[in-house]
């Protein structure tokens, strides 16, 4: 009965959206139609918006997995990158995006609100700086699995390492290196909070006058879909753009996986030197920008938030009274709010997560099964979140902690589930074994035995559900509309808005700021302590 009751609740929330979404595109007053598709399909609007999130992906996955491979090289070198990557992981982008879009305006250098060209690039240079960590960590332990012997001989030749990893090291992960462009290019093609945040879908464009509103430099399909949600546009109008979304990125994901395995095999050229010389002349200077450019987002926290000014560039004095007033305004109830749907969260996927692949670790078909409802993740985005709004008004749910909840526990379950299978396969089979001897059911071994040993792990997954539902962002901003609701992402979000709002409490943001990162360190570095923990070690 659990696994039933699990199933369904991963079905509600991860599948039925997208059935949702594709059932409102062609059902109109209860019976079959083409006419919003074919509409969308004629639309100017979609083909805009269409040709931007395409660029725009494209600008961001070239910016970031280059900049991570090179990055990734120095880290053996330099094993302070690894702090600084860190700090760029653990920055929330509800935090970091606003505190970019502040240094940018300030500078009056760039201008977002009216030059297409500044907004675009602005936002693909900022959505490139947070996805690089990921891509720069994956690169790194990608670079350790190659054979030492091949950098021990190759130092015998040339102190290069710029050669030895576009000569050497490339052409041995270069499966990995296509997967990190395509799992960026989609994590680019359906960003809301970039475009979103920092530019409000960007300035105006030359022919982005159209019959559903301006399009701006940065308005991608995702921006595009959350103007017509929050205009109350037609349900079938919604459902057709996002049912183009889904076929998109899906038809994306079907490219790269024929291309991946098709018997034609491109000639492998070698690098011509003269780039590589050139890229070695380019990487350095880069690097620097990138450490200037975090340690810039960190000195404007700081100061911010022990400041009387709003204003980065003007001198404020030294001040207490921004904490004292995100106290007085509620803040503490925002940080409750958080606590509740990230501590709920991490508890509920942990024990449901080892309870679900527990049940499941006889069926042959499980890591299958776990992959891809983990692989379903690729294609959410504010295309099935607005129809997940609509699910949770039907079930009574909306403007409630709990919908929070439920959607973070659907997400983060089918990871959980397979980490903690992956454990399970590898838990000493005699102690099972020695267990039915004893005449020990199943139910008593998974209590008293196996969940007492798999401490690290259940840690782990309960970090993993605590750090992503204590981070959300476009589902609070989606299904909360009660201010005594909101967790800190929208609390903070209210004190800037976007970049129409012209009286942004800056130092009140950085304030807010500050008590959340200081939180995420705080149980980052308490449950450290448990990662390495199991009673096996004694045995």
């Amino acid at each position: 009965m659990a696994i039933i009751i699990i199933s369904i609740f991963i079905f509600v929330f991860t599948i039925l959206p997208a059935i949702y979404a594709v059932f409102s595109t062609f059902i109109i007053d209860n019976s079959f139609s083409f006419s919003f598709l074919i509409q969308t399909l004629k639309a100017s609007y979609f083909y805009q918006s269409l040709f931007i999130s395409f660029i725009y992906s494209l600008t961001v996955t070239l910016i970031s997995t280059f900049s991570a491979f090179f990055l990734a090289k120095w880290i053996k070198k330099y094993k302070f990158i690894l702090f600084f990557l860190s700090i760029v992981w653990v920055i929330p982008t509800y935090i970091g995006i606003p505190l970019w879009r502040a240094i940018i305006e300030k500078t009056k250098i760039i201008n977002l609100y009216l030059n297409p060209v500044h907004s675009f690039l602005s936002a693909s240079l900022i959505s490139s700086w947070f996805l690089i960590p990921f891509s720069a960590f994956f690169f790194y332990t990608i670079f350790e699995k190659i054979n030492k012997k091949y950098y021990e001989a190759y130092l015998l030749e040339s102190n290069n390492l710029t050669i030895y990893y576009l000569r050497i090291v490339f052409p041995n992960v270069r499966n990995e290196f296509y997967s990190i462009l395509l799992l960026n290019f989609i994590n680019a093609f359906k960003d809301f909070q970039t475009p979103w945040l920092l530019t409000e879908g960007g300035a105006p464009t030359k022919f982005g006058i159209t019959s559903k509103g301006v399009i701006g430099a940065t308005t991608n399909l995702e921006v595009l879909i959350y103007k017509f949600f929050n205009s109350e546009t037609n349900i079938n109008e919604l459902g057709a753009v996002s049912t183009l979304t889904i076929i998109f990125i899906s038809l994306l994901i079907f490219a790269w996986y024929k291309l991946k395995n098709s018997p034609f095999k491109t000639k492998k050229e070698k690098i011509p030197l003269r780039k590589i010389k050139f890229l070695t002349f380019l990487e350095v200077p880069l690097l620097y920008v990138w450490f200037f450019s975090i340690v810039i987002l960190l000195f404007s926290i700081l100061f911010l938030s022990f400041s009387d000014s709003a204003n980065i560039f003007l001198k404020g004095n030294f001040t207490l009274k921004n904490f004292n007033f995100i106290i007085s305004d509620n803040f503490l109830i925002a940080v409750k709010n958080s606590l509740i749907i990230a501590i709920s969260t991490g508890l509920f996927t942990t024990f449901l997560s080892a309870l679900f692949a527990y049940k499941f670790s006889s069926s042959k078909n499980i890591e299958k099964m776990l992959s891809f409802l983990n692989s379903l993740k690729i294609i959410t985005g504010i295309h099935l979140l607005v129809f997940i709004f609509f699910i949770m008004a039907k079930l009574k749910l909306l403007n409630t902690l709990t919908s929070i909840i439920l959607l973070s526990v659907s997400r983060e379950l089918p990871l959980g589930a397979l980490l903690f299978y992956s454990f399970y396969k590898n838990f000493p089979k005699e102690i099972y074994l020695l267990s039915k001897i004893d005449g020990i059911s199943s139910n008593t071994f998974f209590w008293k035995i196996l969940l007492p040993n798999s401490i690290p792990i259940l840690t782990s997954i309960f970090l993993l559900g605590f750090l992503a539902s204590f981070n959300a962002f476009l589902s609070p901003l989606i299904l909360l509309f009660d201010e005594s609701k909101y967790p800190i992402s929208i609390k903070l979000f209210n004190y800037v808005g976007t970049i129409s709002n012209h009286y942004p409490e800056w130092n009140n943001f950085a304030a807010g700021s500050i008590i959340n990162l200081l939180i995420l360190t705080i149980v980052i570095f308490s449950l450290r302590k448990f990662i390495n923990f199991s009673y096996l070690k004694d045995l």
